[in-house]
C-alpha cells in the first residue's frame, strides 16, 4: 500500500489551515452584515412604533399646551416636529405671541430642521416677534432667511417684509440696501418685482421737484402826459 510522504503530508495540512482562514472571516463578515441589517429593521420598526404613538397622542390633543406636551414626550421624532408647529401656529392665533416665538425657535434650532422647514420656522419667528412689536428682533429673523439668497425660497418674500418694516420706520437708506438685495435674486419671483417697483418709487421720490419758472412781471406802464389847462376866458 503505498503511504504518504512527510512532506505530502505537510501540503494537506496547509491546505486545510488555508481553507480556515479564509471561511472564518467570510463567516465573521456574513454575520455582522445580517447583525447590522437585523438592528436596522429592529430600529426602524421601533421608529414606526413610537410615530404611531406621537400621531395618536396629537389627534387627542386640543390646545397648545397638549401638543407642547407630545414633543416633550417623543422627542426626536417628526410628530414632535409637526406637534410644535401647529402649537406655534395656534398659539400665534390666539395672540399669545411669546408662545409662539418660543415654539418656532425650538423647531429652527432641530438638527434635523434644514432647508424650508427651519426658514419656515424662522419666518413664523420673525411674525410673532413683529406681532409683539419687536421690531428689531423682527427684522433680523427676517433677513436670516433674506440673506440666504437663492438657496431658500422664501428669501425674497423675507426682504420684502424686513423692507417693509424699515419703511414704517422711515429708515430709507436701510430700506432701499434691502430692497436691492432682493432684486438680484429670481427675477420671475412676484417678491423680486415689488421690490423692483418700490425701488423705482423711491429714486422718483429721491429727485428734486422741478423748478417751475417764476411768471415775468410787466414793466410799469409810463405815466401820462397832464391834460391841458382849460383857457382862461
Amino acid at each position: 500500500m503505498a503511504t504518504l510522504e512527510s512532506s505530502d503530508s505537510n501540503i494537506l495540512d496547509a491546505e486545510a489551515i488555508n481553507w480556515r482562514l479564509i471561511v472564518y472571516p467570510l463567516l465573521a463578515v456574513v454575520l455582522l452584515i445580517a447583525g447590522g441589517f437585523f438592528y436596522y429593521y429592529y430600529q426602524q420598526n421601533q421608529r414606526d412604533l413610537v410615530e404611531a404613538q406621537a400621531r395618536a397622542a396629537m389627534l387627542k390633543a386640543t390646545t397648545p399646551d397638549d401638543l407642547i406636551a407630545i414633543a416633550n414626550k417623543f422627542p426626536d421624532t417628526d410628530q414632535a416636529t409637526l406637534a410644535l408647529m401647529s402649537a406655534a401656529k395656534d398659539s400665534f392665533t390666539l395672540r399669545d405671541f411669546d408662545a409662539a416665538a418660543k415654539d418656532y425657535q425650538r423647531i429652527a434650532a432641530i438638527p434635523g430642521a434644514t432647508g424650508e422647514l427651519r426658514d419656515s420656522a424662522q419666518l413664523g419667528l420673525a411674525s410673532s416677534l413683529e406681532a409683539n412689536a419687536k421690531i428689531d428682533d423682527a427684522i433680523n429673523a427676517y433677513l436670516a432667511v433674506a440673506q440666504e439668497g437663492d438657496k431658500s425660497p422664501y428669501a425674497p418674500f423675507a426682504y420684502i417684509a424686513a423692507a417693509r418694516l424699515y419703511d414704517q420706520r422711515g429708515d430709507k437708506d436701510n430700506e432701499r440696501k434691502i430692497l436691492t438685495e432682493a432684486s438680484s435674486l429670481d427675477p420671475d419671483s412676484q417678491f423680486v418685482k415689488e421690490a423692483q417697483n418700490r425701488l423705482k418709487q423711491l429714486d422718483a421720490e429721491s429727485m428734486p421737484p422741478p423748478t417751475t419758472p417764476m411768471p415775468e412781471t410787466p414793466a410799469p406802464a409810463a405815466p401820462s402826459a397832464p391834460a391841458p389847462a382849460p383857457a382862461t376866458p
